[in-house]
Formats: C-alpha cells, structure tokens, sequence
C-alpha cells in the first residue's frame, strides 16, 4: 500500500512530508519537522560552500529568485555548514526590522536608523548564543557613524569565533518599506565586506526578489574586491518535481530505493505545471493531495488531484472565470461551464457527465433551482460559445466528436493557483 512504510506500518496523517507554507522558514531554524530536498543545485552549492570554509576562501553570495524558490532555505543550509565547522550564523531578516525602524524615524532617517537596529539585533543574538556577554554592548553603543564598521568588526572578533556568516534574508522589504536608496545599501555592504576580506573564514550572504535584483546588481558591478558571486535561482525541471516528489514521500516510507509514492505520473506533470516547479507551490500542491489521499490509502489519480485542486481553490477560480468574462466579452453561460469544468475534477466530461454532478448540490449558484432540460440548454450553448471562440480554446481540451467531451488544460489551474498564492 502507498502509505505504509518499509515495514508495512500504516504512515499516520501527522507525517505528512509536505507543509502548505513551504520550506521557508527564519534563517538559522533548525528545528525541521519535514526534509528538505536537495536538488542537484543545492548540492553543488553546499559543495562549493564546504571547499571555500576548508580552503578559507571568501564567501559573499547574492540568491535572486522570487518567494518560494527556496532563498531561505538556502540560507539555513548554509548556516548549518557554518555550524558543522564550529562556526556560527547571524541572521538579519529585514521583515522583522523594517517596521519597527519606520515607526521609530523619520524617512530622511530611516537608513541611519537601519543601521543601528541591524547592530543590535545582532549583539542580541550573540549575547542568546553565548558568544558575548552584555558588557560587551560597550563596543557598540557609543559608536559614530564614522566608527560603525570597527566596532562592528570588534564584536565579531570578540566572538572567538572562526567562521562566522552573516545572512541578510529578505532585503527587498528595505526598498518596498522603507525609503532607503539601494546604492545606500550596497555601499553598506561593500563597507561590510571590505572588512570581511581581512577575514576570508567570516562570510556574507544575501537574499533578494527577482524583482530588484537589476538595480541591485549594476550597484554591485561598482564594487572591486567587495564583488558578490550571484546566484539565480530557478524552478524544477519536470524530471527535478519528480525526484522532489519521490524523496519528499520516500523519507516518510523509508523506501529508498523502491522509491513507492502515492502519485501516479501523470499527476506528477500535473504538480510539475500549476506548481511552475517552484518549490513552495510544489509543496503546498502535494500537501493537500497527500492529506486527503491518505486517509482512502489509495493511489491519487488525475481526476482525484484535480479534484482536491478545485475544492481548495473554487474560490478563486470563480474570480478568475469572471475576470474572464470580462476580458473575452463571452457569456454568463461559459463563464459558469469553465466553472462546473473546473469544480468537476474529472479528467474529461461530457455535457451528460456535467447534468450528473449537477444532480448534487450545484457548486455553481448560476445552475440553481433550474430543471434539467433548462440546465442542459445552458451547458449545450455554453459549449458551442467556448469551441467557437480561438481567444479561449487555451482554456479548453476537447475531445471526440459530438457528443464532445471537455476538460480544462492544466493553464487554468496553474493561473488560479498562482493567483491564489500571490495574493
């Protein structure tokens, strides 16, 4: 059975390898309750990560990706090689910073601002690790502006620490929140890493969205010796979703190298499209099929993932087929035949497979109360609309002649998930 282990054991719901939120989480948490996958970049990357801190190599990284590639997750990787070598991770996760600086200053101020609570968080963090004490805040608290990077550089040193990585995560909520110039903030960090090259064992890391990496890689080309190596993440390819799926279920089942997964394939190309192989969607996406699927101990077929697809996102397909309407300028009637389509889960659909479902409590307000003649007229007509109109036949595969069946293609689940996760 797909959801017993190695030793036929039933897998109990509360071991669900997948989480809805993704991997994501603070940076230098290690408290994993789940197992993070590593892709074949992943593990090139922690290569990399491992010759540097042998050969004292400098580190400074820049990851560009989107939410959900897997920035953070990175991040703690990383940290966790730092830790395996006695070392240790500081990290800054702007989120947690950028209100309480904007509240405190005035917005000509925010970057001075910045600056202090960034040293502060950090001597907070190194006095709970047990690295300083709080006498050391003298290093620090009487400290000009003209003086930050030496007291700065004095409290990491005061750590006895060898290897020592700074990960600013999450560095966009400075441009979107605060009023901080990016040059500002790479001149900070090339002041930062001027400091650290004295120091080739201590490294820097940072994360950013794709959205500001432009600018923030032509500030970083006037850097000189503080140049950072950037590294843009990208999605899974489709065989990259499958191999994520498999050691995602496999950790569970303890099945190695019969790597049993409760997903037949043709539904790991369904996850592999709406998911765009982006990590976090891929999680979420294999969380709910997993959930309701093990509970019937039974492989998920193509109908079923679409149907546990649609009842979690009826919601937001139903924004979209309206939007829809809109756009296309097509009926009431095909707005609500891509929703009964959609909410159906099934594969392919025949108008008479549509008057069936609709014997049930309607999914659709539109088919309320109506006879089934009434019901069939509408469909009958919807259908016709949708073959005949070119600018929505993406929406639709259709098969057979007469009587036709429907189903919709994978680029509307992908669209009203990714409407949904963006949100």
């Amino acid at each position: 059975m797909p959801y017993k282990d190695i030793h036929n054991h039933p897998i109990p719901p509360a071991r669900n390898p997948y989480v809805s939120s993704g991997s994501a989480m603070s940076v230098v948490d290690q408290n994993y309750t789940f197992p993070i996958v590593h892709t074949k970049f992943i593990n090139e990357l922690l290569e990399d990560i491992k010759r540097s801190l042998k050969l004292r190599r400098p580190i400074k990284l820049f990851f560009v990706g989107d939410y959900g590639y897997g920035k953070t997750t990175i991040l703690n990787l990383i940290a966790q090689e730092f830790r395996n070598q006695n070392g240790i991770c500081i990290p800054i996760k702007f989120q947690e910073i950028v209100t309480p600086v904007a509240a405190s200053s005035q917005p000509d101020r925010h970057f001075e601002s910045l600056l202090g609570a960034i040293l502060r968080k950090m001597y907070n963090f190194l006095v709970r690790e047990g690295v300083l004490t709080k006498q050391d805040a003298v290093l620090f608290e009487e400290i000009e502006y003209i003086d930050l990077f030496d007291g700065f550089f004095k409290m990491l040193e005061r750590t006895q620490k060898h290897n020592i990585l700074i990960a600013f995560d999450e560095v966009e909520a400075l441009f979107s929140t605060l009023k901080i110039d990016i040059s500002y903030f790479m001149s900070f960090l090339h002041s930062l890493s001027e400091k650290f090259s004295t120091r080739p064992s201590w490294g820097l890391c940072v994360s950013i969205i794709q959205e500001y990496y432009s600018p923030v890689y032509q500030e970083a080309q006037q850097l000189q010796e503080a140049r950072f190596n950037f590294k843009i993440l990208k999605p899974l390819l489709m065989s990259e979703v499958k191999e994520y799926i498999e050691t995602k279920n496999s950790s569970v089942t303890l099945r190695v190298t019969d790597k049993v997964y409760p997903f037949e394939d043709e539904v790991i190309d369904f996850v592999a499209v709406v998911s765009g192989g982006i990590p976090r969607y891929v999680e979420t996406i294999c969380q709910l099929l997993w959930a309701e699927a093990e509970q019937s101990n039974e492989l998920v077929s193509i109908e079923t993932a679409r149907r546990i697809f649609s009842n979690s996102y009826r919601v937001y397909a139903s924004a979209s087929f309206s939007e829809l309407r809109r756009t296309y300028d097509f009926s009431a009637d095909a707005e609500a035949f891509l929703n009964i389509l959609f909410f159906s889960g099934g594969k392919r659909k025949s108008i008479q497979d549509l008057l069936v479902l609709l014997k049930n409590p309607s999914p659709v307000s539109y088919f309320h109360n109506l006879a089934d003649n009434q019901v069939e007229y509408r469909l009958k007509k919807a259908s016709e609309e949708l073959r005949n109109n070119s600018e929505v036949r993406r929406l639709i595969e259709i098969f057979g002649q007469k009587p036709y069946r429907y189903t919709l293609s994978d680029e509307v689940f992908k669209t009203i998930f990714s409407n949904r996760e963006n949100i």
